[in-house]
């Protein structure tokens, strides 16, 4: 058990940008009821955490506020009524929203999921957000089966190549948004590229669908873009909406990018009726939230994949936890592929 008074942690002191996260040392918390405590040994860089830094992110936390959205850690202390099955030693993930840039912290014991001997935290940490959300979307949102084509945005990004990944086991064929230079990482994770800022992505999309659209639009991006890909979808198929990143600019929330996510998309509500298609939401805290089971449970499946070779998240950089201004103004400006990762 850690004896020490201390620990450290990366906070945003106030509302801003990368600038306003700084190093701080806090006291060593201690579990309660329920509770354990561990030692970071990866966090995940999320763009929620930018949305956090700048104060947009619905929920209520006093300033500084210290992000985090994932962990991987080893317990080092357990609170009263703490199971058996969760001793001290034990590596464990869990989604977390926040409190994750830190070398301590204290999480419920109901949260953590155990991590497989051996596997290495900095692709598991990537299960956690990223890929628990692509294989809820697949499959819990747009039940989507062999055979079936998906477009995602972000193709190259942390969600962008799990769906990759995962859809390569389930025989989903991916057309994936990515800048040209992103494009030999799509094709490798066997993804079908479009250039989204040279090339027309409806046509694209026609032509590669033999002008059927897509079974489903995996929309990370928000906005007009939500639009578009509600036209893309055949009939009977689904726009699930997970992300804004048109809110954000160079590493900074935006007001116009704010307002252009929130007003830019507009559908017929006739459209939609008469053609079966369905635009959704997905937020994989409120999946755990309301489908606890499911969250253990895919997050479960998720780790023995990795564990067994199946799966191999794109981590595009492991960065110092001291750092962690440099990787939110990476993620924010989409200078990043695959996941970035706190050690």
């Amino acid at each position: 058990m850690n004896t020490v008074s201390e620990t450290v942690c990366v906070s945003a002191m106030r509302r801003g940008g990368p600038q306003v996260l700084q190093v701080r040392k806090v006291p060593m918390p201690q579990p309660g009821p329920g509770e354990v405590r561990v030692r970071m040994l990866a966090a995940g860089v999320a763009f929620a955490d930018i949305m956090l830094r700048e104060g947009l992110y619905p929920v209520s936390l006093p300033w500084p506020r210290t992000t985090g959205y994932d962990i991987v850690g080893e317990i080092d202390a357990t609170g009263p009524d703490v199971p058996p099955e969760l001793p001290v030693g034990l590596r464990v993930a869990a989604l977390t929203v926040h409190g994750s840039y830190a070398r301590h912290r204290l999480l419920p014991a109901a949260d953590c999921v155990p991590v497989p001997q051996g596997v290495d935290p900095v692709p598991a940490v990537a299960l956690v957000l990223n890929y628990l959300t692509a294989y809820q979307m697949l499959h819990r949102v747009a039940s989507l089966d062999a055979g079936d084509t998906v477009l995602i945005h972000a193709a190259a990004g942390g969600v962008g190549t799990a769906v990759l990944d995962l859809a390569r086991l389930s025989g989903i064929r991916v057309i994936g948004l990515a800048s040209k230079g992103k494009h030999e990482l799509v094709r490798r994770l066997g993804g079908e590229p479009i250039d989204y800022q040279h090339e027309d992505i409806e046509a694209r999309v026609r032509e590669l669908t033999d002008g059927r659209g897509v079974e489903a639009a995996l929309d990370a991006i928000g906005g007009k873009e939500t639009q578009r890909a509600v036209r893309l979808i055949k009939p009977s198929g689904s726009v699930v909406s997970y992300g804004g990143l048109s809110m954000a600019k160079n590493g900074r929330m935006s007001l116009p990018g704010i307002l252009r996510a929130v007003t830019g998309a507009k559908h017929s509500p006739i459209a939609l009726l008469t053609q079966s298609k369905t635009v959704g939401g997905y937020n994989v805290k409120t999946w755990m939230d309301q489908r606890p089971a499911a969250y253990r449970n895919d997050l479960t499946q998720l780790m023995q994949w990795l564990a067994e070779g199946r799966i191999a998240p794109q981590i595009g950089e492991r960065i110092p936890l001291e750092q962690a201004a440099l990787a939110q103004q990476r993620l924010g400006e989409g200078r990043s592929t695959g996941k970035l990762v706190l050690v």
